[in-house]
């Protein structure tokens, strides 16, 4: 089996896929040889690169002779730009740029001075000895600083294929040019296929191939000729150099299509063909690289192909760099009105030009200017019906129909997926399309929307690698800061001596008992939290100096008191005698028995309002305090218990005094009561006083349930200050009932059995509500002591019937 260059010596061809065989219409332009054209008033160099990679170095008002460099650039990309003609720089500013959207681009405009000098680095032709002399890094500089770039339409960097990273194996130079119209590479090939053949050497030198075919379409049967015999003087090795013609297909002159014509490999998805070992160059191009290596004259003009109808001088000129597309309409007499199209490119991949004032670049290989009637006008476009002729032309083996609907509906991932970046953007299937629907357009706005999203991705993971490496940097920056405090206080602790160190301990000590103290205080003055009766044992030790300074503060106000007391009653004493001497002696007395009465009924309503209020007292304020002293736990001893006992005789004393003087006032005007009233009120009394105790068991059981515990001494106090009440308020509950007797009305004896019954009645009833209260409290009730509880009520008892004899004893001795 023959191996690849065996069938590539033997000038075997593979099929090509895809393509069509649109009209070539290239006789327009390729019966004359190239022209120049008159120089222009004023030219604009692009500027893309300037600020990206590439500095400007002249300003507005240099001058700049032909050739000279204009950018200056540190990039391995950077191609520089030069002046096409020599003159002044009237301005650096945006002018209208040679592209389908139209955008205005950064351009340096030159005056033209008419004179064409000449910059100093152009030089004669070198000899082929001197060129054998120069390094293949210097050819490669060269190459760069001329400018060159490819001039099939791509315009990539030649120096950047030039050196490729792996072995080249073949080199393939493209002389296809199949599109329709296009001659320029046709021409130059006839005219300057000496110089061709001459850069095609300084290639093979670079690249050092195995293998080179220069490839040529078979309908340009003048530029095979031409280039065989320039191929046969050059210097190039007969074996392994070898001419091929290539049949007339469209799009066959595409680089991947050209190598699976020729080698029948294909270039993989996403991949070069330089990692299969192949370079593709331009027949214009290699020209470029002869005239930059032999002359040092940078890429300022190329050949262009301005054809079609609308154009009197259909032909190929060389037209330097940035020339205005209006002056090369007027030079070549375009006879098309405003309407008509000018197309940069062929009819299949050029795009229709917005502004003529827009000046040419080094891709721009063709100005199309075709009549109204030339092209195909343009038609509405249809839905797709499926037809398949677009993936059936497709020379990259794509689906168009798929990339369409996606590009359409801006689905731009799903058309990523359908490998949208292998689209060479030939046109066929726009070509073939019977809907006339403009497939390629859809593609490229997809394609450029998809760079714009990449572009930005790529922004936004360069700022968060800078926020990344910032946050890394602060994060080191602390981290030797602690560092560095942790070694200074290392070095103080070692350099401290013994003492230094002992006054540092006893510092912090300090800090740390103040602290405590503070904490200590701040928990003694908060709200005191509820413990169990059993917690009382763990009272602090500081509370014993509370506890004297609180007896010492008692003591004397118990001597206050007793001395109060003492003189109140000596003042009560002697109004009361006041009284009873001043009062008139018509005032009629009331008998003994009378006096008995009121007294007895007093005495009842006495105990009445002292239950009730021994109620009021224990619910509210007793039961509180006992709840508080259990609650915080507070010790209470047998002096505590006594002087509170001291204090409630006290009261009751004052009290009994105050009850006399008040007895001794009224009674010498109270009414003559009879027998059977005072019984009946002595009954009611009782009633009342039998239903406020029953009352007052009725709430001591509903407190009982939440009541703390108390111990016996708690019990005593609580007692003790329940009865001093009770006294209190009977004897002022007498004299209130002694003035209400002597101005009540009469009653005659059936009201007072009435009244008797009634008594009786509500009193039953107050019994029988209490009794169920105790039944449905009693479960829930809080243990007391039986024994404890009958000697309170006992001492209770008999301390009411001492204060009553004694009541009774004083109202008898003030009636005497």
């Amino acid at each position: 089996m023959l191996t690849l260059f065996e069938q590539i010596d033997k000038g075997t061809l593979w099929r090509s896929i895809g393509g069509i065989h649109p009209p070539e219409r290239k006789k327009l332009s390729n019966r004359t040889p190239i022209k120049t054209l008159p120089l222009a008033d004023e030219y604009l160099v692009p500027l893309p690169q300037v600020g990206e990679s590439a500095v400007l170095i002249v300003k507005q008002g240099d001058y700049v002779a032909k050739g000279a460099v204009l950018t200056k650039g540190t990039h391995f990309g950077h191609l520089s730009a030069h002046a096409p003609t020599s003159g002044h720089v009237s301005c650096i500013e945006t002018r209208p740029g040679n592209h389908a959207s139209g955008l205005a681009v950064l351009s340096c405009v030159i005056k033209a001075d008419g004179l064409e000098t000449h910059d100093g680095n152009i030089h004669p032709a070198l000899s082929a000895d001197e060129v054998d002399q120069l390094t293949d890094k210097q050819l490669l500089t060269k190459i760069q600083q001329a400018g060159i770039a490819g001039l099939g339409g791509a315009a990539f960097p030649t120096h950047i294929k030039l050196s490729p990273a792996s072995d080249i194996e073949l080199v393939i130079i493209n002389g296809i040019e199949c599109e329709p119209y296009i001659t320029s590479d046709d021409m130059i090939m006839r005219e300057k296929s000496d110089e061709i053949l001459n850069g095609i050497a300084i290639i093979h030198r670079l690249l050092t191939p195995k293998r080179l075919i220069i490839a040529i379409e078979d309908n340009k049967p003048e530029a095979i000729e031409e280039m065989q015999h320039a191929l046969n003087r050059s210097s190039l090795p007969k074996d392994g150099v070898r001419i091929t013609s290539v049949p007339t297909l469209y799009p066959s002159g595409g680089e991947k299509q050209l190598i699976q014509i020729l080698t029948g490999q294909e270039v993989p998805s996403g991949a070069i063909p330089a990692q299969l070992g192949i370079v593709v160059q331009n027949v214009a191009t290699a020209y470029a690289i002869n005239e930059a290596i032999l002359r040092n004259y940078p890429l300022i003009e190329r050949v262009v192909t301005v054809t079609g109808d609308n154009t009197q001088e259909p032909g190929n000129y060389w037209i330097p760099i940035g020339t205005p597309i209006s002056h090369v309409l007027t030079q070549t007499q375009f006879i098309g009105n405003e309407h008509d199209k000018v197309i940069i490119g062929g009819p299949m991949m050029g795009y229709a030009l917005h502004n003529d004032n827009a000046p040419t670049l080094k891709g721009s290989n063709c100005i199309l200017l075709p009549a109204g009637d030339e092209l195909a006008p343009e038609q509405k476009e249809l839905p797709c019906v499926r037809c398949g002729e677009c993936a059936h032309v497709c020379p990259a083996q794509l689906l168009p129909q798929q990339l369409f609907w996606h590009a359409k509906a801006q689905e731009y991932d799903k058309a990523t997926s359908y490998n949208l970046a292998d689209c060479i953007e030939c046109g066929c299937c726009t070509y073939v399309c019977p809907s006339e629907i403009p497939l390629v357009e859809y593609y490229r706005i997809a394609k450029s929307a998809i760079k714009a999203e990449a572009e930005e991705k790529k922004q936004a993971e360069l700022a968060k690698q800078r926020f990344d490496l910032r946050t890394q940097r602060l994060e080191d920056e602390k981290r030797a800061r602690e560092e560095k405090q942790k070694a200074s206080a290392a070095r103080r602790k070692s350099n401290m001596s013994s003492s230094d160190k002992d006054a540092v301990a006893l510092a912090m000590a300090r800090i740390k008992a103040k602290k405590e103290a503070a904490n200590a205080e701040a928990n003694s003055t908060a709200a005191p939290q509820v413990t169990d009766s059993t917690s009382g044992s763990s009272t602090a030790a500081g509370s014993e100096t509370q506890s004297k300074r609180k007896d010492i503060s008692a003591a004397v106000a118990r001597a206050k008191a007793k001395k109060a007391a003492q003189k109140e009653a000596a003042i009560q004493d002697d109004k009361a005698s006041n009284i009873t001497s001043s009062m008139p002696e018509t005032n009629t007395p009331a008998d003994e028995r009378q006096v008995k009465i009121a007294a007895a009924v007093a005495r009842a309503k006495a105990k009445k309002a002292g239950l009730k209020q021994d109620t009021a007292d224990s619910s509210a304020g007793i039961s509180s305090d006992a709840a508080n002293i259990s609650t915080v736990n507070t010790p209470v001893d047998d002096k505590k218990a006594r002087i509170a006992a001291t204090v409630a005789k006290a009261k009751a004393k004052k009290a009994a005094a105050q009850q006399g003087a008040d007895e001794a006032n009224t009674s010498p005007v109270s009414a003559p009561v009879d027998d059977i009233k005072a019984r009946i009120a002595t009954t009611v009394a009782k009633t009342k006083a039998k239903k406020a105790a029953a009352q007052q068991n009725s709430d001591e059981a509903d407190t009982s349930p939440v009541s703390a515990p108390v111990d016996d001494k708690k019990a005593r106090i609580a007692a003790t200050v329940a009865r001093a009440k009770a006294k209190k308020a009977a004897l002022q509950q007498s004299a209130d009932e002694a003035d209400t007797n002597a101005v009540s009305a009469p009653v005659d004896d059936k009201k007072a059995r009435i009244a008797a019954t009634i008594a009786r009645a509500k009193a039953k009833k107050a019994a029988a509500q209490q009794g169920a209260d105790e039944a449905g409290t009693s479960p829930v009730s809080a243990p007391v002591d039986d024994k404890k509880a009958r000697i309170a009520a006992t001492i209770a008892k008999a301390k009411a019937k001492k204060a009553a004899l004694k009541i009774s004893t004083e109202t008898e001795h003030d009636k005497d």
